[in-house]
């Protein structure tokens, strides 16, 4: 389990600079500790939101249940979301998140998944999210 949830923090990491790299603004909240207040804020003004969770009993990380659930109630003009996560033996973390974030009228752009620890071709579709992601924002002149 150590060794899955180190190389999930790798992952995030790999895509924050894969984002960073292609001019894409990022603020990374570590939802265990983050204040309600500046996340509240930082969904407000987000044209993208990337949501990172393990599955944990077939579902979303209880943080995460909770980041979506504010971003319903606050309803931010966010253009974009995404969902990047790991499992171990299936779940519903899509669907699940999905369903907390009806107000949202955003494009979903496609999840990135990964069974226990992250391989190299998962490294790869986390690279191609962060040009998905890029290219959206360049097209909506985000950046």
């Amino acid at each position: 389990m150590y060794r899955c949830m180190k190389a999930q923090s790798k992952w995030l990491i790999i895509l924050f600079l894969a984002l960073v790299e292609r001019g894409v603004g990022v603020e990374q909240f570590n939802l265990e500790v983050t204040d309600i207040g500046k996340l509240a804020m930082a969904l407000v003004d987000a044209a993208t939101i990337v949501v990172g969770t393990p599955t944990i009993l077939a579902g979303p990380h209880p943080y995460a249940a909770y980041a979506a659930f504010l971003a319903n109630a606050l309803r931010p003009k966010t253009k974009f979301l995404s969902i990047i996560g790991s499992y171990g033996w299936g779940g519903k973390t899509v669907e699940t998140l999905a369903g907390m974030i009806p107000n949202l009228k955003v494009e979903v752009i496609d999840p990135v998944l990964c069974k226990g620890v992250p391989a190299k071709s998962d490294f790869k579709a986390l690279d191609e999210l962060a040009g998905v992601i890029a290219g959206k924002h360049k097209e909506h002149n985000f950046i």
